[in-house]
Order: structure tokens, then C-alpha cells, then sequence
């Protein structure tokens, strides 16, 4: 348990990180913890003009770092008056560490078996993971699916977890990415809580784990992740795993979990053919309420082959080009698409790279690049990295989730995540939005 004082100078240390030297100078240099009320934490601070200031701008960044440091969700509220004693019923410690419960927003419901497109190159790969849904368990303990970027591991896996929720309620089903999972023991250990962490992975009937090749070379990790692989299977709890290649290419994973991850059942995921091509593009148009003709959809599948991921790039693009020139997407024909799409499906591919992203985007929004990379939370930085990363993502889908986020120097892959669903959920209903995103992609190709 830490007392609410040390409880705010950890706060304000993570703060001074994320914002410049002199706004922390200016705000922070002279506030104090009063007390935790209900779900707010009370901060005084001189003047109620800074207390105003300081509600309006910091309060949701400093619950987000409360949130990361100690797994509680506070409001945080200035003021820059005492308050009374009758109001002042009050809880001067917190959990350091409170292991979460399921949150079942981070499985995609989307991602479900309905919206999978089933072809030669993924079919023994559906069947499995409908066999582990259906029998959790009971078949295939673990199941590996491995692939290269973009094939649709997560959508497998996630299927998986939503099939187990819908079906099996009384089943407990837990998400994460290796990274994430990594992250929290690093949390676990600075704050001494290791057998909370321990007891909170090793009681699920389901734990899908994405993105085990992070893994590599991470040796305290490997070994918590050892113990716990052991107690679940022990328990004949069902484990599902993803990677960008299969257990023994794993560059240093122990031989112990290579042998485990061989346990159960491999499952790889290579390219479409072309029908499945094809049968993807339609169920994502007829999706995203896109209306394409047949020859249109013929020649994206027969140009661009490489994954599923940017065939769904290319659709977003179709759409961009049609809003900024004011058509029907039934009136693209496939002249304009191999106009459109030259840097994907021509042999003369266009040199588009992260740099080149990066300053079109803070040209067109008049950021530099040292605001773009900065840590700052301001609205007119935030957008703009996100419409980059969203960028990155849609013309270079060779490069994965977390490169981008390695490059824009974010914590992880799942800031990147997070962009590119703002972006698409904002593209669907602004059409300004898709007009200003084709005129980037205008310059970015130049």
C-alpha cells in the first residue's frame, strides 16, 4: 500500500516525462494530494484559475498515468480550495497492485468465424480453431497459428475468444498481446506483486496470447510465461498462441517452450489464392457499404496478393479517391483503380517510406517533426500522428504494428492499434475526413 503523498510524486514523475520542462514548471511545481474521495483523487493547487486550467487540460492524461501505474481508475480533480471535514471521508492509501478483471472489449467483434473468409490457404487453419472453440481444452492444447503480417492470426484467435464468450458464458476469457503481458509483469515486479500477477494469469478456462515472437531474447519473461503455460495445460485450460513464424524460428526462445508450443497443434496461414482474394474484397465492400463492379474487384485481387491486410488497404483507397473527386465508387472503373492503386499493384513500385509519410503529414497539418515524435497529448499533435501511423499502416503493410510504433517512438504496437481504429471509425462517417486523406496520399506518391 502507498500513502497518497508517494502515490503523486510517482504520478507527477511519469507526468514530467510526457510534457515539457516548463509546463511542468509553470502547473505542477506547487500541488498537493488531498484525498482520495469515492472515485476522485483531489489535488490542491494555488489559484482556482489554475485549477480551472488544469481540469480543462491535464485531468484525462493524469488518469490515464494513474490508471498505468497503479490499475485503478481515478477522476482526477483540482481545486484550490480545503475541503470540509464532512466531505473529507476519505481513503489515504490504494492498491499498488489490483489485478484486472476480464475486459472484454479488447476482443474485436468483428473478428468472429461469420466474418472470416475461408479459402485453401487458411482452411485447415479454420477448422482448428472452430474445433478449440467448440471444445475448449479438450483438442489441440495449444494451438499455434503462425503466419506472416496481415494474414489474419488475430481475427482466428479472437474468433476463437468470442465463439467461447457468446456460446460457453460461464467460461473465463482473457486476451493479450506478449507485449502487453510483458509490460504488466515489469509492473508486477517494481511494485512487489508478483503473486497477484501469478494468480490473475493462471485462472482462465481460455488465455489467447498474440504475438509469442515477441518473446525472443526475453529471458524473465520467458521463464514467468514457462510457469505459467505449465499451470494452465496442467489444468487442461485452453491455451491459444500467434506468431509470425513457427516455435523453433523463433530467434532465442528457450527449448522448454518450443517443445511446449509444439505440444498441441501447428496451424499456419499463407496468401490467398486468387478466388479467396476475390471473396475477401466482396464481403469486406458489401462490409463497408462499398460498390464496386466485378471487373474492378478482379483486377485488385489479381494485383495485390501479398495479404489480406492490404486488400482492405485497397478498398479504403478506392473510397478516399471517390469522395475527393465526387463519384459513385460504382463509377471507378479499372483504369482509375490502377491509377489509384499504382504503388500496390505496379511493377514500377513508388518509393513510399516512413520518412516520407511522417513529413507530408506534419507539412499539411504545420507540426514539425520533433512535435510529431513528442510525447505531448495536445489534440492538433495527437491527430496528425495518428492520421501518419494510420498512413504508414495502409501504404507500407509489409511493415508491422510495432516498427511503426518503434518509429513514432510509442510504448507499443497497440498505440498504433488504437490510431488506426480512430482514423477508420472517423473515415467511415467524414467524408471531409476521406478527402483530406486522398490529397495526402496524392503528395505522399509525388
Amino acid at each position: 500500500m502507498d500513502n497518497i503523498e508517494n502515490v503523486w510524486l510517482n504520478v507527477l514523475s511519469t507526468l514530467r516525462d510526457n510534457i515539457s520542462e516548463q509546463g511542468y514548471s509553470t502547473w505542477f511545481s506547487d500541488t498537493k494530494p488531498l484525498n482520495f474521495l469515492n472515485n476522485d483523487l483531489n489535488i490542491k493547487v494555488p489559484t482556482q484559475f489554475i485549477a480551472d486550467y488544469l481540469n480543462k487540460n491535464y485531468s484525462e492524461l493524469i488518469s490515464e498515468i494513474f490508471f498505468n501505474l497503479y490499475k485503478s481508475k481515478y477522476n482526477i480533480k483540482f481545486t484550490s480550495r480545503l475541503l470540509t471535514k464532512e466531505n473529507q471521508e476519505f481513503d489515504s492509501v490504494i492498491p499498488v497492485y489490483k489485478p484486472l478483471e476480464l475486459n472484454r472489449t479488447k476482443l474485436n467483434p468483428n473478428y468472429n468465424f461469420s466474418e472470416f473468409v475461408i479459402g485453401t490457404n487458411n482452411k485447415f487453419a479454420h477448422s482448428a480453431s472452430m474445433a478449440v472453440a467448440e471444445s475448449p481444452g479438450n483438442i489441440y492444447n495449444p494451438l499455434f497459428i503462425y503466419g506472416e503480417s496481415g494474414m489474419g492470426k488475430t481475427h482466428l484467435m479472437q474468433a476463437i475468444g468470442n465463439f467461447v464468450m457468446e456460446e460457453l458464458s460461464n467460461k473465463k476469457v482473457f486476451y493479450i498481446t506478449t507485449e502487453e503481458f510483458t509490460n504488466e509483469m515489469i509492473d508486477a515486479i517494481r511494485t512487489n506483486q508478483m503473486p497477484a500477477f501469478r494468480n490473475k494469469f493462471r485462472n482462465f478456462d481460455l488465455l489467447l496470447i498474440d504475438d509469442v515472437h515477441f518473446l525472443s531474447r526475453k529471458e524473465g519473461t520467458q521463464e514467468e510465461f514457462f510457469h505459467t503455460f505449465n499451470a494452465l495445460y496442467e489444468k487442461k485450460k485452453q491455451i491459444v498462441l500467434t506468431s509470425d513464424r513457427p516455435p523453433k524460428d523463433i530467434p532465442d526462445l528457450e527449448k522448454r517452450l518450443v517443445t511446449r508450443f509444439e505440444w498441441g497443434l501447428l496451424a499456419d496461414l499463407k496468401s490467398p489464392d486468387f478466388e479467396t482474394r476475390v471473396a475477401i474484397l466482396r464481403k469486406k465492400a458489401e462490409f463497408e457499404a462499398i460498390k464496386l463492379n466485378d471487373d474492378v474487384i478482379a483486377f485488385i485481387a489479381e494485383h495485390i496478393y501479398s495479404n489480406v491486410r492490404a486488400l482492405e488497404g485497397s478498398l479504403i483507397r478506392i473510397l478516399a479517391y471517390a469522395s475527393y473527386n465526387n463519384l459513385d465508387t460504382e463509377d471507378i472503373s479499372v483504369n482509375m483503380v490502377s491509377d489509384i492503386l499504382i504503388d500496390m499493384v505496379s511493377d514500377r513500385i513508388q518509393e513510399v517510406n516512413l520518412e516520407t509519410i511522417m513529413q507530408k503529414v506534419c507539412e499539411i497539418y504545420n507540426i514539425t517533426s520533433t512535435q510529431i515524435f513528442d510525447k505531448t497529448r495536445k489534440k492538433n499533435i495527437v491527430f496528425p500522428r495518428q492520421i501518419a501511423m494510420y498512413l504508414t499502416n495502409l501504404l507500407i503493410p509489409q511493415l508491422s504494428l510495432k516498427e511503426i510504433a518503434n518509429y513514432y517512438r510509442r510504448k507499443d504496437h497497440t498505440t498504433v492499434l488504437h490510431a488506426k481504429r480512430t482514423i477508420e471509425d472517423q473515415f467511415k462517417q467524414d467524408r471531409e475526413l476521406r478527402i483530406q486523406i486522398e490529397r495526402l496520399i496524392k503528395e505522399i506518391k509525388k
